[in-house]
Parts: structure tokens; C-alpha cells; sequence
């Protein structure tokens, strides 16, 4: 219950879901046989996509269906969704190539609590800027629409999810932060970050389902609670999320990443955890490369 409430708030709240799962790891202890450890993260996982699926229902319904009438030439002058769809591939390239070409490096980043306390306070500065982001009427330039939104600038943004592969990194914090930066509408600049979430979090939900062999029996309450609770936090801290980002109020969250980075060093320097070195428990391993695909599928 407890890891499926971290993870439904952590995915989507700016304040990086793999950073605070690290930093549980190496301060406090996680354990549990590894076959079911694996099996409830992919849960987990597909708690929080459920949560994207509810709230932007009506946005994934009428992609496809824009989409479609566009591919069989029924859309007439109107091709948004197929213009956002194609700038939702171009996002998801960056992250994808950074996340399979460096994927052991990667990985070794979450044995060392002091790399994530640096990447921590690199998100808290990345929401920080966010507070320079054009508003309405001070640059004299409207933000921009789906249409307005060039395929350089799909790519920053999905450069902004690869960097999100560091654990630390929030993926949520740094793609609406370039977004924003770049000039995007606010709905438009959250909307296109979650909705980068869909295919992320599904892929890594099919490819981790592909490795188990199903769940034992014992387990279904564990795993269906963990995996309502993350559905149900998660659905709470996107709806949060959202009207923050309309407020104009997305650099607030970078005190807390500020707080959390240095609390982090601070127990590094301390000798709570190894400054460079830690065993990591095989579970905990398949959990770190989940939180990883989930972003680089």
C-alpha cells in the first residue's frame, strides 16, 4: 500500500518517482522475494496508467479518432491530431535511443545516493526556470497551439524526457518545464507530457508482463490494493498537477526538490548510505529498470 501510494504521487507530482524510490531504497530498506516484487511494480505501473487513461479520456478519444479520419482523408483541413500524434513520436525518439544506448550506466546512477541528491537539485533548477516561461500578454506573442508547435520543438522536449532517465530527474517537472519555456500553451504543454506518458508506461508494463509468469494466488490482494492505491494517488496528483501548471505555479516545487536533493547529500555526508556504491537487491534492480523503461519504451 505504502509503495503504491509513493508511486501513484511521485509519477506524476514534478519531484521524480525513480529518484524517491532510490532514495526509500537506500535510507530505509525495501525487500521482498524478487517474483513478487516484479510482478507488484508492473501493478503499480498499471495503476498509474490507468489514472493517465481516466483523466485524458476524451483527449486519447479524440486523437484516434482525428487520427483516423485523417488517414483515410475524412479530416479535411483539420489535421490536428494527426500533427500532435506525429509530434508525440518525435518525443519519444530521444529518450528511447539515450534510454537502450546507455541503459547500464544508467542503471548503475541508482546504486549512488549522491548522484540522485545532484539530480534532484537539477530538477529543482529546471522548475525554477519555468518561472521565466512567456505568459499571456508579457511577451506580446501568443503561446502556441498544436499547430504552432514545430517538430524542434518536439524534439527538446522529448531531450528533456531522456534527461528524465536519471533517476532524480523528474520526467513530468522537465518536459512541461521545457515546454513551457519553448513557448507552449500551459493546457497544451501539460497535455503533451502526459499524454508522452502513455506509451511509456504501457511499454514498460507489457515488456516487464512478458518476463513473469503470472500471479500467485496468495498475492492478488497485495498487488490489487498496491495497484488501486496507485491509481487512485496517481489520479489525484495528476488532477493537482494539472491545475497548478494552468495556474502558472510549477516553480513552487522546486523548494521541495531543493529540500529533498540536499537532505540526500546531506545523508550521504553523513555515511547513511555509501557516497558511490551500493548492492542493490535483484528486485530492486527490476524496479529501477521499470521506473527506466517507463520513460524510454
Amino acid at each position: 500500500m505504502i509503495l503504491g501510494f509513493l508511486q501513484g504521487v511521485t509519477e506524476f507530482l514534478p519531484v521524480s518517482s525513480s529518484g524517491h524510490l532510490a532514495v526509500y531504497q537506500h535510507f530505509f530498506g525495501l525487500g521482498g522475494p524478487s517474483d513478487t516484487r516484479l510482478l507488484f511494480d508492473v501493478m503499480v505501473h498499471l495503476g498509474t496508467l490507468l489514472a493517465v487513461l481516466v483523466v485524458f479520456r476524451s483527449d486519447l478519444a479524440m486523437l484516434a479518432a482525428g487520427t483516423w479520419r485523417a488517414v483515410t482523408g475524412k479530416a479535411g483541413a483539420d489535421r490536428g491530431s494527426l500533427r500532435l500524434l506525429l509530434l508525440l513520436v518525435l518525443g519519444t525518439i530521444p529518450a528511447a535511443v539515450f534510454g537502450l544506448g546507455w541503459k547500464d550506466e544508467l542503471e548503475r546512477l541508482f546504486s549512488a545516493p549522491v548522484y540522485v541528491g545532484f539530480a534532484f537539485l537539477v530538477t529543482g533548477s529546471i522548475l525554477w526556470l519555468s518561472r521565466f516561461s512567456g505568459r499571456p500578454g508579457r511577451s506580446g506573442r501568443p503561446a502556441k497551439d498544436v499547430d504552432g508547435t514545430s517538430w524542434i520543438d518536439a524534439l527538446l522536449i522529448g531531450l528533456a524526457q531522456a534527461l528524465a532517465l536519471i533517476p532524480g530527474v523528474s520526467r513530468s517537472g522537465a518536459t512541461i518545464s521545457v515546454a513551457l519555456l519553448l513557448g507552449l500553451d500551459r493546457r497544451l504543454a501539460a497535455r503533451y507530457s502526459f499524454l508522452l506518458a502513455v506509451p511509456a508506461i504501457l511499454g514498460a508494463v507489457a515488456v516487464q508482463i512478458g518476463d513473469t509468469g503470472g500471479i500467485p494466488t496468495d498475492q492478488w490482494t497485495a498487488v490489487a490494493a498496491g495497484t488501486v492505491m496507485a491509481a487512485v494517488s496517481g489520479y489525484v496528483a495528476l488532477r493537482l498537477l494539472l491545475r497548478i501548471v494552468v495556474a502558472g505555479n510549477l516553480s513552487r516545487f522546486s523548494y521541495y526538490c531543493w529540500g529533498i536533493g540536499l537532505l540526500t547529500l546531506g545523508g550521504v555526508l553523513s555515511g547513511l548510505a555509501d557516497l558511490t556504491e551500493l548492492s542493490v537487491p535483484s528486485e530492486l534492480s527490476e524496479l529501477f529498470r521499470l521506473t527506466r523503461l517507463s520513460s524510454a519504451f
